[in-house]
Formats: C-alpha cells, structure tokens, sequence
C-alpha cells in the first residue's frame, strides 16, 4: 500500500522546484487536490498535490525551455562582437532566444541575444557614449572597402550613427551609416555581391533550378545556434526545415532536437542526396551523348503528403 500524501496544511509556503504553493484550491473534476502556486518567472498556476510532491511538476514549463535553450546554445564566453565582451549566460531569457549578458567598451553592462550577437546586429550597447563618438569621429577620406567616404549627411541612422556620403570604386555613390561601414560586412555600393553572384554562377553546376554544388555541402551557417543545419529553436519548440529548388518545405515541430535533425537528415538524403548521385550518373551520360542530354534535360519533382518527402527526376536513366 502506498503511504497517504501530506496533509494538505503541509505544502502552505513550501516550494516544490520553481513552484511556491500559496494556498490550497478547489480539488479538480477527478477530485484530486489542487494548489494555487507561483513560479519564480512570475506565472501562477493551479497545480495538482501528488504532481508536486512526486516531482511530476516542477515549474510553469519555464524551466525545461531554459535546459534546452543551454543545451543548444553555444558557449559565447569571452567572445567579442565589435564593441562587446561576452561575459556569462544569462540564467533567465526573453522569449526566442538565449540572452548573455555583455560588456562594451564605454565599460555599461549591457544584455544582448546570441542571435544578435552572431549576426552582427549588435556591436555596442546603446548608450550616449557611443551616440556621442558617431557624431565626432571625422571618417572623411577613409576607405572601408570599396567605399571611399567622401562627407557626412545631416541625417542619422535609428541608432544615433552618422549617415556617410561614399563613393564607390566602380564610381556609384551611395549613403552608408557609420556603424555600418565601421562594423558590419557592406564594402561597396553593391557592385561587389553582384560580381560574387555572377562568378558564382560560373562556379557552381546548376541543374533544374538549383545547385548540385551546394546540396552537396554539408557545411553549417555561421549564425546557427542549434548545430543542426535546418533546425531551428521557435517558442519552445525545434523546427525543422529544407529549401530547395527556392521553396521552403517544413519538416515538423518536435520536443527533442535529436528528432528534428533526424528529420532534416531524412528530408536531405530525399532531395539533395539522390538529386546529386542521379545528376552525377546523367552527367556521364551527357558527356557521352550531346545530342541526348539535349533531348533529356533533367527535370525534378517534389512532393510533400503528410509531412513526407518524395521526389520525380526525368528522364529515367
């Protein structure tokens, strides 16, 4: 026989986790025994007695988002993001993404997400300090890349940045803000991403609107906080998603991280694997027989039911 639970008098004040009971409620339709509780986010919550004591429930859900967002998230510490030293994880986090808590150089503490961080979209924290060095530091004649600034405009940028007047080594002129020039990647009018992108072309082997070189490629994104190429971490859950042939195919929403990229790795032995070894074997063929490759362009086809993935690749070889 299983012992009797506590009286109920017992659990007044105790915390169970990140649960503080507050007072007995109304026992539930089963006629179970209920708490009205507090989690330490703030959230308060009717909560079952035997879920608190057998430790069947030990916080609103914040505390299993928090785990999975250390689980995932990457050590940044001691790492530097323009004007930021990362110092430590933050234990709690805004929605969507794991906070750090960062260091700049004016010597303010200042918390940023990882995201922002990686991407480049926050360099300095937003304080006068920084506002005041935009409007005094004269770039005028200095080069950053491509560009060449020529003389500051009277407007500024959302975050206080003055806004330069450059020209181009290709001799397009254009208007770049400061901390742009100064921290981001933009080093020319655009010319020079147009100039990627059409030796790009050159470069990689496309066929029915997509590359094989890339499919092939097996390299991660540098701004990826879950390790997993396609996997992404969106309230509370991990995504899982593929492009190809320019549209994005959505794989399914799981608890585990483990199941999302083991989705993603089915969805890429689907399409990018077999897309590659059938190009691989028409390409032979078409080297062999002009005239046919000619005739028999590659043609692709895909399908989702259910969440499934398959594909059609014509002509049959």
């Amino acid at each position: 026989m299983n012992s009797k639970p506590k009286p109920t008098e017992s659990l007044n004040g105790q915390t169970y986790g990140r649960w503080l009971c507050l007072e007995p409620a109304e026992d539930n339709e089963k006629g179970e025994k209920m708490w009205k509780c507090r989690c330490v986010c703030g959230t308060e919550r009717l909560v079952r007695e035997r879920s608190l004591l057998s430790g069947g429930s030990l916080s609103c859900g914040c505390l299993r988002k928090d785990r999975a967002k250390a689980a995932v998230s990457p050590d940044l510490t001691g790492k530097q993001y323009g004007e930021l030293t990362v110092v430590r994880r933050m234990d709690q986090s805004r929605k969507g993404g794991q906070d750090w808590l960062c260091r700049c150089s004016c010597g303010a503490d200042y918390v940023v997400q990882a995201t922002l961080l990686v991407t480049g979209k926050r360099t300095h924290c937003p304080g006068n300090a920084h506002k005041k060095e935009y409007a005094y530091v004269d770039v005028r004649g200095q080069r950053f890349g491509r560009l060449t600034c020529l003389y500051p405009m009277r407007e500024r940028d959302r975050n206080g940045s003055v806004v330069w007047h450059c020209r181009c080594d290709c001799g397009r002129e254009t208007n770049v803000s400061y901390n742009v020039l100064r921290y981001a990647t933009q080093k020319s009018c655009g010319c020079q991403k147009q100039e990627h992108n059409q030796k790009l072309q050159t470069l990689l082997t496309h066929v029915a609107g997509t590359s094989v070189d890339i499919l092939k490629s097996k390299k991660v994104p540098s701004d990826n906080t879950t390790g997993y190429r396609g996997v992404y971490f969106v309230r509370g859950k991990y995504i899982a998603k593929i492009v190809f042939q320019k549209r994005q195919y959505f794989l399914g929403s799981y608890e585990r991280i483990e199941d999302a990229a083991a989705a993603r790795k089915e969805a890429e032995a689907v399409l990018f694997d077999r897309v590659a070894e059938y190009y691989a074997n028409w390409k032979t063929l078409a080297d062999s027989d002009p005239q046919w490759a000619e005739d028999n362009p590659v043609e692709i086809r895909v399908n989702q039911v259910d969440g499934k993935l398959s594909v059609e690749i014509k002509p049959e070889i």
